[in-house]
């Protein structure tokens, strides 16, 4: 017969090493985790202040890049970027790259979206915001065959 007597500085050793693993998990999980939006939002975006906290800072993030929205028509969702990106979320992706912006750095993050209709017009203006800086955004139309591009500076925004 095979006997095994664990002493006790034998339980101690184990106790310890288990420990010592539970420790290392629990730091393997938070650098794990710390790689989702641990990016700040940088100060602009398309060569513009990106403040969004106030309905006012967005209207003039807009009207910096040459848009006309109405602003009294503003509507609002909360929105979490996926921490792990499909095919849609890619394809979106790849439209905020145009404008110089990457969600990639925001996946996990809870996000607002702001929608603002353009004036006379179905296009709409969708800025994604946060910790009260506008990341990313598209225009879209409304229409059955409607699209959706990038946010870019108008020829009518000038050099501001």
């Amino acid at each position: 017969m095979f006997k095994i007597d664990f002493t006790s500085s034998t339980k101690k050793s184990i106790i310890l090493t288990l420990f010592a693993l539970f420790l290392l998990s629990c730091i393997f999980l938070l650098m794990v985790g710390s790689t989702f939006h641990t990016a700040s939002p940088p100060n602009t975006y398309l060569g513009i202040d990106n403040s969004g906290e106030t309905a006012a800072q967005r209207i003039y993030f807009l009207t910096q890049l040459g848009y006309t929205v109405n602003p009294s028509a503003e509507e609002s969702a909360d929105i979490k970027i996926p921490t792990e990106f499909g095919d849609v979320y890619n394809r979106y992706n790849e439209l905020q790259k145009q404008s110089g912006t990457n969600l990639l750095n925001y996946r996990g993050a809870d996000c607002i979206r702001y929608t603002y209709p353009e004036e006379g017009s179905d296009r709409r203006f969708n800025l994604i915001v946060y910790e009260g800086r506008i990341i990313g955004g598209d225009i879209c139309t409304v229409a059955l065959d409607g699209e959706m591009t990038a946010l870019q500076r108008t020829t009518s925004a000038g050099n501001t």
